[in-house]
């Protein structure tokens, strides 16, 4: 049976699942002018709203767990990521990133918490959405022109360390980094694309 999470522990959950629902948010909101076609625009409005549904819904959590405020602690953190330059590095970004949350949030759901339980199941279901579309777009892409899975791959090594920098510096770090790189191994093999050599640091 699952040890109950102490309050510490559970503010340092919420304090880094916040981050990752607001630079996912920025993310999918940069990218609306970038994409193609309106449809597409639409499609990352819509995520970006869900993101930052995620992101009040855990900063609503924290703040009845401390009496603070989550975005001021995690705002400034949240602005010092980069953002993608074109569409393509957008698809990047954003699957990466993605995915890094997904993984992490599987990781939270072992634990057994009852108070974060409904919540990670909550948004694992619209990660799971968010990931099948990126696959899609990074697939086609990729796939449509030999020279964008040349692009494509400097992006890739640019934003893998980005988005494993995202997980949480816990004792099964390494073990949670090692699942993020498993992961998305088939799908950037998929695109004819690898993993930087430092994918395992």
């Amino acid at each position: 049976m699952a040890q109950p999470l102490t309050d510490s522990r559970r503010l340092e959950i919420l304090e880094s699942q916040g981050y990752r629902e607001l630079i996912s948010g920025h993310l999918f909101a940069s990218a609306v002018r970038l994409a193609p076609g309106i449809d597409d625009k639409h499609v990352l409005l819509e995520q970006a709203g869900e993101e930052l549904a995620h992101f009040e819904v855990i900063a609503a959590m924290y703040e009845r767990v401390c009496g603070k405020n989550l975005y001021d602690a995690v705002a400034a953190r949240a602005d010092a990521l980069p953002m993608p330059a074109s569409w393509l590095e957008i698809t990047v970004a954003a699957y990466l990133v993605d995915r890094a949350a997904a993984v992490q949030l599987s990781a939270y759901e072992k634990l057994g918490d009852e108070q974060l339980g409904k919540l990670i199941h909550k948004i694992l279901d619209h990660e799971h959405k968010h990931l099948t579309a990126a696959q899609t777009t990074l697939r086609d892409q990729c796939q449509a022109n030999p020279e964008q899975s040349q692009l494509a791959q400097q992006h890739v090594e640019r934003w893998f360390p980005v988005a494993r920098a995202t997980l949480d510096a816990s004792p099964a770090a390494a073990a949670i980094a090692a699942a993020f790189a498993d992961s998305v191994r088939p799908t950037l093999n998929a695109c004819g694309l690898k993993l930087p050599p430092d994918a395992a640091a």
